[in-house]
């Protein structure tokens, strides 16, 4: 590894300089060479830089991950995205008093992509006149006051989420408003208020249905931190650590895509990372997690079998994803608590959910997926195959009835917002909608919903003869309270409706009322014995 060092005096405060180098969203304004920028906060002191530059080694765009050492005036980094010359890259920046003013220097410790002593030699160069340009570029702004100018006189530098809400800082009322309808959601996967609060700062997202770009990349890099502190901790032997960082990791990653269409392979690749943390953390989870695979139809669908620690078989349950969930994400949050009552669980990913979204279209006759995986399923030593229960939530709720009612050998049903019809589809709001498009592989609105109204309904399907517990909320828009009542008067056998009057799909505020409720239901309909 080689190393190039830079310095420049600039006659401002060391306060000053610190702010200027941290506060990165100016730096389009003080840098010709930086053309754009975005912050991702993800911890303390610690953020995401990703920037588009062009200097002496060309244009490009490059990802650097910065820790910053207030007390000591300090920002060590590591590039995590890198101009094609450089294979590695790491360094730091120090701020220090100098007279009345102060001194940076800038260390680049480096690797050139092609080795030997004369592209060594060149990069050495290229790196010194680029960092040299930048440097000159800083002293000029704050020699000449335009970080004044330009009302950067905030003492601490802090950018604090809870100020005021204006344009420069802060989670505007309007991306409150836009994401707010989420935030029950990212808590149920394990996420906390700190985390969707450092990934809103500075978020502009003007409408709830488009705008997912930079709300990808954030949640991308936060996953990113927490993939590192897994890592570290599981290395450290701090196992419960990785483990939560880990889970957490896996849902940044899930949040990142879960409606994010424009760009379809940034979305694959987001949900592939989601399985791939997962299958990492699984010798460290509470719970016994196997990965499976079923064969349906000439294809492989992912899974997992997932039980309590102790000896088998154990009464089941089959857990069906909605349009957006993942099984490692959603289905295990609720496959916790069907495992903490004594159940087993089987998840998967069949067409047109999970790692096939987008790769395979989802089919309308979904029950022969099903039928699939309760034939292979049924067969393993820790299935009791006379108990066996089935759950599934959003678009996974009519599922999940359809499969019933079709598929031999369930004994009990939830829906969790599923409904008997999609014959609203014209009047879903456009993330819904584009979600329906993109899941089915539909060409335009008038194709998929033309589907919605001829296949996605439980009109051909023999009525469900087990018992059958709901859960709605009555101001659901995209399945509405009218279409889950009229599934209830389809069934045969015994129903039950939880629902909930002022709330939308899948009554998100109330899932800590409502989880406890439907687990405890199932083990009572699948004669669980406690242990």
């Amino acid at each position: 590894m080689s190393s190039i060092v830079n310095t420049v005096v600039i006659d401002a405060s060391v306060d000053r300089v610190w702010r200027a180098c941290t506060d990165i969203e100016r730096w389009p304004l003080i840098f010709p060479t930086t053309l754009a920028v975005h912050r991702t906060e993800v911890g303390a002191d610690e953020v995401i830089m990703d920037m588009k530059v062009a200097n002496e080694l060309g244009e490009n765009d490059v990802r650097s991950h910065r820790w910053y050492r207030p007390a000591e005036h300090r920002i060590d980094f590591r590039m995590v995205t890198l101009p094609p010359s450089i294979s590695a890259m790491e360094g730091n920046w120090i701020v220090e008093p100098s007279g009345t003013g102060a001194r940076l220097v800038v260390v680049h410790d480096f690797v050139p992509r092609q080795s030997g002593p004369e592209s060594t030699a060149q990069l050495s160069r290229s790196l010194f006149t680029t960092t040299e340009n930048v440097l000159t570029a800083l002293k000029e702004w704050l020699e000449d006051g335009q970080d004044i100018a330009a009302g950067d006189t905030d003492a601490d530098g802090l950018r604090d989420a809870w100020g005021p809400r204006t344009a420069e800082n802060g989670i505007s009322a309007e991306t409150f408003e836009n994401c707010e309808l989420f935030f029950s959601r990212l808590g149920l996967a394990g996420l906390d208020w700190g985390d969707i609060t450092m990934v809103l700062k500075d978020l502009r997202k003007e409408s709830t249905h488009e705008d997912w770009s930079d709300w990808h990349r954030r949640w991308s890099a936060l996953g990113v931190h927490y993939e590192g502190r897994a890592a570290e901790s599981f290395a450290a032997g701090h196992l419960e650590t990785g483990r939560i960082a880990n889970q957490k990791a896996a849902a940044c990653h899930h949040y990142a895509e879960f409606f994010y269409f424009d760009d379809p392979q940034a979305k694959q690749t987001s949900r592939d990372r989601v399985t791939e943390v997962f299958l990492r953390g699984i010798p460290y989870l509470h719970e016994v997690v196997i990965p499976l695979t079923i064969a349906h139809d000439g294809d492989d669908l992912p899974g997992y079998i997932m039980t309590p620690r102790g000896e088998g078989p154990w009464p089941f349950v089959v857990l069906i994803n909605g349009l957006d969930s993942a099984k490692e994400v959603e289905l295990y949050a609720f496959a916790r608590e069907f495992i903490a009552r004594g159940m087993g669980v089987v998840v998967f990913d069949g067409p047109g959910q999970g790692v096939h979204i987008g790769r395979k279209p989802m089919v309308t006759d979904f029950e022969r997926v099903v039928a699939s995986v309760m034939a292979q399923v049924v067969e393993r030593p820790e299935v009791d195959e006379n108990r066996v229960g089935i759950f599934g939530v959003s678009f996974g709720g009519y599922l999940a009835a359809r499969a019933a009612a079709t598929v031999p050998g369930f004994r009990a049903c939830v829906n969790l917002s599923g409904g008997f019809d999609l014959d609203n589809y014209d009047d879903v709001n456009l993330m819904v909608k584009k979600d329906f498009r993109f899941v089915f592989d539909a060409a335009d609105d008038t194709a998929m919903g033309e589907l919605a109204r001829t296949s996605i309904n439980l009109r051909g399907i023999p009525p469900l003869k087990i018992p059958l517990l709901a859960i709605h909320g009555e101001l659901d828009t995209i399945i509405p309270m009218e279409s889950c009542e009229r599934m209830l008067e389809w069934a045969a056998g015994e129903t039950e409706l939880i629902r909930y009057p002022r709330e939308r799909h899948v009554a998100t505020n109330y899932f800590g009322d409502f989880i406890p409720r439907f687990s405890d239901w199932m083990a009572e309909q699948l004669d669980v014995v406690r242990r």
